[in-house]
């Protein structure tokens, strides 16, 4: 069993199980957020930000600002009024892995551009030192984590980051198990129209969709057009993309 001889003092494998277990007995965003924070104190983090991220072509928004505490309110203000979220590249980062990173460490897979280096200067000269991480949910429902240290970075080795990362993974879970409990529901797509849509996504066009499922081509854009009145749409490709964030895929082989 790893020792977190190198975590904060009160950063612990027994409040970590503590942690998790208070998590499933959150019944509200409210209470998963105050719990959160509750215990970014007991881990001794000075920052907190997490930012939920729909699935494309989902309809409840781009991002989600969940939770934002101990940043500077000028640096938090900016980010959300200009939507800094698409401009930021340390997101799309760390997106594209599974993996932490220290905020001064991270190297970019292509020069950032002017305005986002910008406002990576910007941000560097207001934060000390902290950790961004990605977290994973259902149909696509991730999310972005960074949690700010201080001046002081903490000896952790990545086994000690495994551990928090894992803190921030569970707690992503339950709130996607919470927002899947306030969403609306959709109207079912039938099983054809999952099946056509699940080609369509995959970049088939109209007449290969009618060639694979063996019908009429007129009768795959029938069932497009029902897909469109249900999910609220009115092409293809939002569609799929919509069925996708609503897991209404028929997985194909």
């Amino acid at each position: 069993m790893h020792s977190t001889r190198n975590l904060p003092a009160k950063f612990t494998a027994e409040l970590l199980t503590s942690f998790h277990l208070d998590l499933l007995r959150c019944q509200s965003f409210g209470s998963l957020n105050i719990l959160c924070l509750r215990y970014a104190k007991l881990f001794r983090l000075k920052a907190v930000a997490y930012h939920h991220l729909p699935q494309l072509g989902s309809s409840d928004g781009v991002a989600v600002n969940v939770i934002s505490a101990g940043f500077p309110k000028e640096l938090v203000d900016r980010f959300e009024s200009q939507n800094l979220i698409g401009i930021d590249p340390s997101i799309r980062q760390v997106m594209s892995g599974t993996r932490a990173y220290w905020w001064r460490e991270l190297k970019y897979a292509s020069p950032p551009r002017p305005e986002e280096m910008e406002y990576l200067e910007a941000a560097s000269a207001a934060v000390d030192e902290g950790l961004m991480l990605p977290v994973f949910g259902p149909n696509g429902r991730n999310g972005y984590v960074s949690l700010g240290f201080g001046k002081t970075r903490p000896d952790m080795d990545d086994a000690d980051i495994a551990l928090l990362q894992s803190c921030c993974q569970f707690a992503h879970l339950q709130y996607c198990a919470l927002l899947q409990v306030e969403l609306p529901r959709p109207v079912k797509l039938s099983p054809r129209e999952q099946e056509v849509l699940s080609w369509v996504a995959q970049g088939k066009s109209n007449g290969v969709v009618a060639e694979i499922l063996d019908i009429a081509e007129s009768t795959v854009i029938t069932h497009l057009e029902r897909s469109y009145r249900k999910l609220g749409v009115d092409n293809r490709v939002t569609a799929a993309l919509r069925a996708l964030s609503l897991g209404e895929f028929s997985y194909l082989p």
